[in-house]
């Protein structure tokens, strides 16, 4: 599937047959792969490295000429709506973030006052785990699922700009 010496990463498909490449749901007036053509794709790219360029290679002998930029748009329109998602799923992120790093803040804050004028030692334990546990969820949510998350993005516009190459099937 793939040459690691090779700038281009590439994913090989074999079509026997056609009929369930176009998913009958979008979200969209646009054509759409289904999500068995989507799954093996991301799987083929399990191992892509974000530097590299991405090329599809289909090889059929079911798929005609018409259907071939049909089949294109639908690849890049599936990915293309995912990339969106993971987008807005980024813009959360980041919120997501920066509201658990005021909580805990604003919770550290309460226990160094609780500390300083109750003296309550349970009270302040508590509270100190309570406001640690929101800023280590917020260097979960900024530092790990961000990474994920670029990472996914980089992933999808990669497939929205892949070309996509038809070949015939030798057998």
């Amino acid at each position: 599937m793939n040459n690691k010496t090779s700038v281009v990463y590439d994913i090989n498909m074999t079509v026997l047959n056609d009929d369930n490449f176009l998913s009958p749901y979008s979200p969209t007036d646009e054509p759409i792969i289904t999500g068995d053509v989507a799954e093996f794709l991301e799987n083929g790219a399990a191992k892509f490295n974000p530097k590299q360029k991405l090329q599809l290679n289909i090889y059929s002998n079911c798929i005609d000429g018409q259907e071939q930029s049909v089949y294109k748009s639908a690849i890049h329109n599936y990915f293309a709506l995912k990339l969106a998602a993971t987008q807005i799923d980024l813009k959360r992120n980041l919120i997501v973030s920066v509201i658990f790093t005021v909580i805990g803040l604003l919770g550290l804050v309460a226990m160094v006052l609780l500390d300083r004028f109750f003296g309550n030692a349970i009270w302040t334990e508590v509270v100190d785990i309570f406001a640690w546990v929101f800023v280590w969820e917020a260097v979960d949510q900024f530092f790990i699922e961000r990474l994920k998350l670029l990472r996914d993005c980089k992933k999808y516009k990669a497939f929205v700009n892949a070309p996509v190459n038809y070949q015939p099937l030798n057998k």
